[in-house]
């Protein structure tokens, strides 16, 4: 019974990798840092980042739903799986921070990891970053003019006017009154007018292709946005173990310096401040950690697919998709061991506790 079911995944899995390789080819261009987004929803941008968040935290609960919906005390292999991940998230929280503290932190470290995990394995599926939605020149630089952006040279690319895609075979066209057979323009809004009518002579237009779906963490603001909660939760964990005050001792230490040691004072405050500083500066580390791995991973993955053969590219996709276990993790302990360090005691408190 086994047989079948193997055979048909592979079956399945090969299926999709012929239709990813004819139909779903790679991104035309390095990604870009700008998400500008696909549409609007009540004059709310709607951006393909943001909806591959929401593709995320669905599979998440899918996961967790079809997981536990059907308990039995002799798990089937689905709930053997869920329960092997909730078991290893939390057994790794309370080994390193005790089993109160473990608990207690458990829901938002094992929320962070599968979250990012589930982001970063969803930018390989096919689809993801290779279907794009085409906005024509003149659209672009009627909402640049809206905006009061200005930009003197716009990058577009060269598509054919009737199927929006990028011509794959080799062609020519005029532009600016030279022959030309590149993929992508650069030009400006005044001389564009002028040049567009070249390009519908050799039956081409030319504009942006925006990707419908792209990977959550190429887009700073969600690294930055889990950091936040991650900062957030941190500082309400070291508030809740130690209270105000004594949470706020770690940085604002003035005992000794009120007892006139006054060398030691000094040196309280200064580590206090540094300890505060680092506590701020998590929040730039954090985020951009996670956005340049990403980011970076999604720009390898496309100059691979250029230079490297497909059994290569393969292989740097399995590598990726190890590297995204690994961030998820890292900032999932992270978060963890910043909580620690939040609920522990500094100095006299801790000898005297």
């Amino acid at each position: 019974m086994a047989r079948p079911r193997i055979l048909l995944s592979l079956v399945v899995g090969i299926v999709f990798m012929g239709l990813g390789i004819v139909f779903l080819k790679g991104p035309l261009e390095i990604p870009t840092l700008v998400i500008e987004p696909i549409g609007h929803i009540f004059s709310i941008p709607i951006r393909s980042t943001v909806i591959q968040q929401q593709i995320a935290m669905v599979a998440v609960l899918l996961l967790v739903f079809v997981g536990t919906r059907n308990m039995k005390l002799v798990p089937g292999r689905f709930q053997s799986l869920v329960e092997i991940i909730v078991e290893a998230l939390l057994n790794l929280c309370e080994r390193a921070a005790g089993p109160i503290n473990g608990r207690r932190f458990f829901p938002v470290v094992a929320t962070i990891f599968l979250f990012i995990l589930g982001a970063n394995w969803l930018g390989f599926v096919p689809g993801t970053g290779t279907v794009y939605k085409f906005v024509e020149a003149e659209k672009v630089f009627e909402h640049m003019n809206e905006s009061g952006e200005s930009d003197p040279h716009v990058h577009f690319f060269v598509v054919d006017s009737a199927t929006k895609n990028v011509p794959m075979g080799g062609f020519s066209y005029r532009f600016d009154g030279e022959e030309s057979s590149e993929f992508d323009i650069h030009t400006t809004e005044a001389d564009f007018e002028s040049q567009s009518s070249e390009l519908a002579e050799a039956g081409l237009t030319a504009g942006h292709l925006v990707p419908v779906l792209r990977p959550a963490n190429t887009d700073v603001n969600t690294p930055l946005a889990i950091a936040l909660w991650s900062f957030l939760f941190v500082e309400f964990w070291g508030v809740a173990g130690l209270g105000l005050f004594g949470y706020l001792s770690k940085f604002f230490n003035f005992k000794r310096l009120l007892k006139g040691n006054i060398g030691f004072g000094f040196i309280d405050i200064f580590v206090g401040l540094i300890d505060l500083v680092s506590e701020l500066v998590r929040l730039v580390s954090f985020t951009f950690r996670l956005f340049g791995n990403v980011f970076a991973g999604e720009i390898l993955i496309l100059m691979a697919s250029f230079f490297f053969p497909l059994g290569l590219v393969m292989g740097v996709f399995v590598m990726e998709l190890f590297f995204g276990m690994i961030q998820a993790f890292i900032f999932a302990i992270l978060t963890l061991i910043f909580g620690i360090l939040a609920v522990s005691h500094h100095g006299e408190e801790e000898h005297s506790g």
